[in-house]
């Protein structure tokens, strides 16, 4: 009894202060089982080379690619978290967060650091400056009706042995962020943020370089070189984020714009990874929804454009640029306590080098010549198809079902031509690109506390 009693007490001394102080306790705790079945097709390659008007070696060729099937069960953004406010008096107050990730499936007790600030409000808005979404993820945040699941519109699509960012929305929450949030006026929102690089660097050069040349200005041998034109960012607005957003009888609509010098393009591959640093990165995004009755329509569209600076193929560089265009649109049907939903959506990217000047001379492997012309783009598209079941028991308790579909095309070409001091005029040319679909089947469960 005595034991109770001092536990009481313990709990009692440590709830009173919080309570005083109005701090909130809230989360979530959300886990899914999943089946994934993961089938890489077929890879297509082809390549052909013609010497001074002469078609001398070509070949083209296929085959399967293998697949792969397994069950997981997954933790999706559970969380816990402290916010509080204070009244400063003058309708000023005092607001914080304190929101960390918890991963309930694997074992690991925290999931990294989630929204955390601290700012000021009142009737002209909400300042506030830590770790935030940016308005740009805060401008469609509620147009994705698969939010932290399987079909998920921004997590990177995965096929098994390889995964990539291309394809998917980009949302970022950026750390360091410096925000203001206006108030509502008429049912149009404002939002505007600013993250200091404190030191960070970026590179705007990326040149790896298979050719002997002079590598005074590269990290490593000649043979794979990176020609580095470091940026350091210190300025305290290295990176921004703008949107609006209005809201007015059912009908939501929204429109941001990003900007991430130190944001990359990764890939991994068989358990390794491998990305682009880029000088800039540019976003936009349009948003859109309306409700009438049980029925709600949303559909979103991302462009992004991202200068690599320039990448070195025989001795001199050419520009290395990307631009991917990602849309798609869904819909929520409710009935009772349940609700049917339905997303379907696109992407496409074009990684590509500039055509190279006339007369460009090379000089590699005992060869040389004239390089009158040189292409080289990595590319690819995919089509995702999601439906999903969710029902709720309570206002903070509900199970679901879904499947989603991934199904995209990746390769890479390039081209050159020239005229080669030994073997006369030359045109040579390639193309490789595998096929793969993700199918996945995902049965969750979720309460919020």
């Amino acid at each position: 009894m005595k034991k109770i009693i001092m536990a009481a007490s313990i709990a009692a001394a440590m709830v009173i202060p919080a309570a005083h102080a109005g701090v909130t306790i809230y989360g979530k705790m959300h886990a899914s089982i999943d089946y994934t079945d993961v089938a890489l097709g077929y890879g297509v390659s082809s390549y052909y080379v013609d010497l001074d008007g002469t078609r001398v070696d070509d070949d083209n060729f296929s085959g399967p690619l293998g697949d792969e099937q397994m069950w997981g069960v997954n933790s999706r953004a559970s969380r816990i978290g402290f916010k509080g406010t204070e009244d400063l008096g003058n309708g000023l107050s005092l607001v914080w967060k304190a929101e960390t990730g918890y991963d309930i499936a694997d074992g690991g007790a925290w999931g990294g650091a989630r929204n955390a600030y601290i700012g000021l409000a009142g009737d002209w808005g909400t300042f506030l400056y830590g770790i935030h979404d940016t308005p740009y993820k805060m401008s469609t945040g509620r147009l994705d009706p698969f939010a932290d699941t399987a079909a998920d519109f921004n997590a990177p699509t995965d096929f098994g042995m390889f995964t990539t960012n291309m394809f998917s929305f980009q949302d970022v929450r950026a750390e360091n962020a410096i925000a203001y949030v206006s108030p509502n006026m008429n049912g149009l929102t404002f939002a505007a943020a600013i993250v200091p690089g404190e030191g960070a660097a970026s590179y705007s050069a990326f040149v790896p370089s298979a050719f002997p040349g002079d590598d005074s200005d590269c990290i490593i041998d000649h043979d794979f070189c990176f020609d580095i034109d470091e940026d350091i960012h210190d300025g305290l607005a290295d990176a921004y984020s703008v949107a609006a957003m209005y809201e007015n009888n059912g009908l939501y609509l929204s429109a941001a714009y990003e900007s991430l010098p130190t944001h990359s393009t990764s890939w991994g591959f068989d358990g390794s990874s491998f990305s682009l640093p880029t000088r800039q990165q540019d976003k936009y995004r349009l948003g859109a929804g309306y409700t009438m009755n049980n029925l709600t329509i949303n559909g979103v569209y991302e462009n992004r454009t991202r200068d690599f600076g320039s990448i070195s193929i025989f001795e001199y560089d050419q520009k290395l640029e990307a631009d991917s265009d990602i849309w798609q649109v869904s819909a929520v049907y409710t009935f009772g306590n349940s609700a049917l939903k339905l997303a379907y959506g696109q992407g496409d990217m074009s990684l590509a080098m500039s055509e190279s000047n006339l007369g460009e001379t090379y000089s590699a492997f005992g060869y040389t010549g004239d390089l009158d012309a040189a292409k080289l783009e990595l590319y690819g598209e995919q089509e995702v198809i999601s439906v999903g079941l969710e029902h709720n028991f309570s206002k903070r308790t509900k199970v679901y079902a879904l499947y989603t579909m991934q199904e995209a095309d990746l390769g890479i070409k390039g081209s050159a031509q020239g005229t080669d001091d030994g073997a006369g005029p030359f045109d040579v040319g390639g193309d490789s690109h595998l096929t793969a679909e993700n199918d996945t089947f995902s049965m969750g469960m979720i309460h919020s506390f």
